[in-house]
């Protein structure tokens, strides 16, 4: 009868943490890919399975059976047709009664066979990821259990194993008691979804070591300490040390290379025992908290970050090694140099890949006990029973512990982190003791607030030297950091720029702050990549909810700078601007050009455009110094490239005086509802009942109504200011007139804009202009009553013309989409494209493709045009705001029924409130403002 190991949290018969490596015979060519190893036999790739729906159903003999469908190894059974999908943030996907999990826990019974040549040596087996539990089998005997679904589960095979063919039984069960320590903001998957394989060892082998770095002067000093049994040979540098058993040795590398993300530089160390060889890549550098800051290689360096978690839309978290450099090697060319393994460790492939092609990595412990929060319904931080439980002592420093063993020897890693959102408690303590008597790296750990656990515990009794919070704003920061007499620790932002939907906004105002003070340590965009599955009927990605599941968090999963499929948004680029290596400061006609860097020189070409000519110079600007060049009278453009690619850029320009509205006379004509107004030879019927233009005749063409627009189609960062919006019913509210006036060729309306049954939420003066060509729109408005809501979505007008309008040519911040915070990554200039090409596909359809501080902007058939002038944002698009607000997804979007124009006075920004702040003062639409917009109709020149 199986025992009910995951009914505790311990593991059983799986060997102790070590770190991570692959032995090598030494015959073997000298290799660092894992797969060369004569000693190392994958088992990836096909398998059998057998599903049960709960683990109370598998029979005591399984192991005698092989599986009934095939599975791929690594995956999630989810993508296979079992079980179910479901994605949920905050909230545990089972009922809040710890230590206890449900009895309808699914179990699958794994299978395969593999080969085995026995005698004089050992057997090993490995599994790198298996979510959340498994007993396995060899040759129908128990060999063990492990839980803990990202760690790395190493059992000692070699007295189950025979010569020849061998029978391997896994048993994969979805829920343990340790779930309540795994309820990170993630899809529920299932199933062996990181590697698995054999290794084949010496009886006395080594078993583990760890490698220590520090810096003497121009000096690297190498510390091998040998934690195994058996003497081993150690060569580094061209010496070679003998090193008995539980010993150390030192070597002193003379005006070393230091490893950093910026300069990540590997030496080779070749560890020798018997007939076993461990190829192990060496970065020499020194992590630290000093004198109140964060100190890398003694510089107090920033991480411009970003939290990844492993995913993949079409395989969940079995992401492969190519899928993981791809990640890597975008980061790179987004300028990030730091990557918090949110929240879990993430695969020993991933730490060699950040050794190599440099980036500092905060590791986190497989730790997230979030849905204690809301167990009862609220939502209250001081519950703090999960940290405080003696039942969960052992799992939580385990996890901390596997961290620290597994990953001690990657130069990468420059922080440890207890785990995410668990509390603080007397079991995170002794998580954090462990971590201090394993290694001396910086440990962080955000889940510990003062108004919890009290200011004594807080700033002395806790242990922890660095400050950590999440999408706190700069005020805070200031205010109750940087102005805090009791507090001397760094400070980071683990988590900041929420970049749901369209976004983020507001980077500007936190880098600003970041780099004013040694005292910031930088911060992580939550996160990397949309959380968007690719599984059943539909092209496109689905989110919580989709499946039939009853509790789900929705779209909240969307939530990354990139797509599911890796392909950059506006919000991505304007990361890129932040976080680039080069900072750009114009002063009259000189332009001087800093290395941001500590530790790598930026060599490449600058591309300086003035006056639609450009000029290219090779630069090499050593660290923290700078270049000076000159520059031309009026707007300049620098654009930095390395191997082609472009990796800084910053924009130079005046404002430009708009151009002047030359008023002419006009005739007017009431006529029902409607006063007609003759201007040369275009005529417009205002609609004398709610003050807009109800239709334009010019050169020959009609065209519809020019709205009133307050709203957007709500991005995702609107999602709690919405709730206030829809209060007061602003999407069903209208503008309304109270009376007109004529005067001086003008037409003057007073209006409204209200919803039935409510007071109004906009008192306003609309003044019409008209010239030979056009009419201009004059507004002075208030809104009413702001208390009920911080600002509008937006304010100004919106025409919709036939879908024949599809050229679009404007003169703005582009060509990706830009608002009033989030555009410094955009260049200012002239555009050309097609409309249908304007709307950015987020996964969830919302307001996308406005344009900043644009001169002008155009839209034309071919033979027509309509031209806008003097707004501050206008988008040009292929769907109404009422066709993408009623789009769950991008695929549902209808045909396309026309061209929707829109030219705003004022567009709120974006921010990141679905998990950050509002849009900051300044990048809202203002409660009271007064503005002009110009519509001019026409044929194409």
């Amino acid at each position: 009868m199986l025992k009910p190991y995951y009914k505790d949290t311990k593991s059983v018969g799986t060997t102790p943490a070590r770190s991570y490596y692959i032995p090598f015979s030494r015959a073997d060519k000298k290799s660092y890919d894992r797969e060369d190893s004569s000693r190392f036999t994958s088992l990836c790739g096909a398998w059998k399975i057998t599903p049960y729906e709960s683990v109370l159903d598998v029979p005591d003999d399984f192991y005698n059976n092989d599986g009934a469908d095939d599975i791929a190894v690594p995956s999630c059974v989810q993508y296979y047709g079992y079980d179910y999908f479901q994605y949920t943030n905050d909230r545990f996907p089972f009922p809040y009664d710890p230590p206890r999990v449900p009895e309808r826990n699914p179990a699958y019974h794994y299978s395969r066979y593999f080969d085995c040549k026995v005698g004089g040596e050992k057997t090993y087996i490995v599994f790198e990821g298996v979510d959340s539990c498994f007993y396995i089998f060899v040759n129908g005997k128990a060999v063990g259990y492990s839980q803990i679904s990202h760690r790395i589960s190493e059992f000692d095979i070699t007295d189950y194993v025979k010569d020849g063919k061998n029978k391997l039984d896994v048993l994969v069960l979805k829920w343990n008691m340790g779930s309540y320590l795994e309820d990170q903001d993630k899809w529920r998957f299932t199933g062996i979804f990181r590697d698995v394989y054999l290794l084949r060892r010496p009886h006395n082998h080594i078993t583990d070591y760890k490698i220590e770095t520090r810096i003497h002067g121009a000096d690297g000093i190498v510390a091998f300490i040998n934690k195994s049994d058996v003497q081993v040979a150690v060569t580094f540098g061209g010496e070679t040390q003998s090193v008995p058993a539980r010993a150390q040795s030192e070597f002193t590398v003379k005006n070393a290379r230091l490893w950093s993300a910026e300069t990540p530089f590997l030496y080779d160390m070749v560890i020798q025992s018997d007939d076993e060889v461990i190829y192990n890549r060496v970065g020499i550098r020194v992590t630290e908290v000093k004198d109140g800051l964060y100190l890398f290689n003694g510089k107090p360096i920033k991480f411009y970050g970003v939290n990844r978690h492993d995913f993949h839309p079409e395989k969940g978290y079995a992401v492969s090694r190519e899928d993981m450099l791809t990640d890597i090697k975008l980061m790179k060319s987004l300028n990030v140099n730091a990557v918090r393994t949110s929240h879990y460790p993430s695969s020993p492939l991933f730490y060699e890949m950040c050794d190599e092609y440099g980036l500092y990595v905060m590791s986190e412990a497989d730790l997230e006990s979030h849905g204690f929060v809301k167990s009862d319904g609220g939502y209250d931080w001081a519950m703090q029973a999960i940290p405080q439980d003696k039942n969960f002592e052992q799992s939580i420093v385990e996890r901390s512990v596997c961290n620290v063993e597994e990953h001690k020897n990657f130069a990468c890693v420059v922080m440890w982190s207890l785990g995410n959102e668990s509390g603080w408690g007397a079991n995170e303590k002794r998580a954090l003791e462990a971590v201090v008597a394993r290694d001396d790296r910086p440990v962080h750990y955000e889940s510990i607030y003062p108004y919890v656990v009290g200011d004594e515990e807080y700033y002395n009794g806790s242990g922890l030297k660095t400050v950590s919070r999440m999408y706190s704003t700069p005020d805070w920061i200031v205010n109750e950091y940087l102005n805090d007499a009791k507090e001397t620790r760094p400070f980071m932002l683990c988590e900041y720029a929420h970049a749901m939907g369209n976004g983020p906004g507001g980077l500007k105002e936190y880098w600003e702050l970041f780099e004013s003070t040694d005292r910031l340590m930088g911060g992580f965009v939550w996160e990397w990549a949309d959380h968007g599955v690719k599984y059943g009927a539909g092209d496109g990605f689905k989110y919580g909810g989709d499946f039939g599941e009853n509790l789900h968090d929705g779209n909240f999963c969307i939530d990354g700078i990139v797509s599911p499929d890796r392909q950059f948004k506006a919000g991505s680029l304007q990361m890129k601007y932040y976080y680039q290596p080069l900072k750009f400061k114009r002063a009259d006609n000189k332009l001087t050009v800093t290395n941001k860097n500590f530790f790598g020189a930026q060599t490449g070409e600058l591309v300086i455009t003035q006056n639609g000519k450009a000029q290219k110079r090779g630069v090499c600007i050593p660290p923290r110094e700078s270049v000076v060049l000159d520059l031309a009278d009026g707007d300049a453009t620098a654009q930095y490239y390395v191997g082609g690619a472009e990796v800084a850029r910053a924009q130079f320009v005046s404002d430009k005086p708009r151009a002047k509205f030359v008023c002419e006379k006009i005739k007017t004509e009431l006529c029902g509802h409607a006063l007609i107004v003759t201007s040369g030879d275009n005529e417009y019927r205002l609609d004398v009942q709610s003050g807009e233009v109800e239709s334009v005749r010019a050169g020959g063409a009609e065209y519809g109504r020019i709205s009133l627009n307050v709203l957007r189609a709500p991005i995702d960062n609107d999602m709690y200011i919405r709730q206030k919006w829809d209060a007061r019913y602003l999407k069903f509210a209208k503008p309304c007139a109270r009376g007109y006036r004529v005067e001086n060729d003008s037409v003057i309306f007073d209006i409204i804009v209200a919803a039935d049954s409510l007071v109004p939420v906009i008192d306003a003066t609309l003044t019409y202009s008209f010239c030979k060509s056009g009419v201009r729109v004059a507004i002075d408005y208030k809104v009413n009553d702001v208390t009920k809501f911080e600002f509008l979505p937006r304010i100004g007008w919106t025409l919709k013309l036939d879908r024949s309008y599809d050229k679009l040519k404007y003169n703005a911040y582009g060509d990706g989409e830009t608002y009033s915070d989030m555009y410094e990554y955009a260049i200012k200039g002239e555009y050309e494209c097609s409309v249908k090409d304007e709307y950015k596909h987020y996964v969830k359809p919302q307001e996308s493709g406005s344009h900043y501080l644009p001169d002008y902007a155009e839209v034309s058939d071919g033979k027509r045009v309509v031209r806008v002038e003097g707004m501050t944002s206008f988008s040009a698009l292929p769907y109404s705001t009422a066709q993408l607000e009623n789009a769950a997804h991008d695929y549902e979007l209808p045909e396309r029924d026309g061209t929707y124009l829109s030219a705003d006075y004022y567009m709120s920004g974006l921010g990141t409130n679905a998990c950050g702040p509002l849009p900051f003062d300044g990048y809202v639409t203002p409660n009271a403002g007064a503005d002009a917009i110009c519509f001019y109709f026409g044929e194409k020149r």
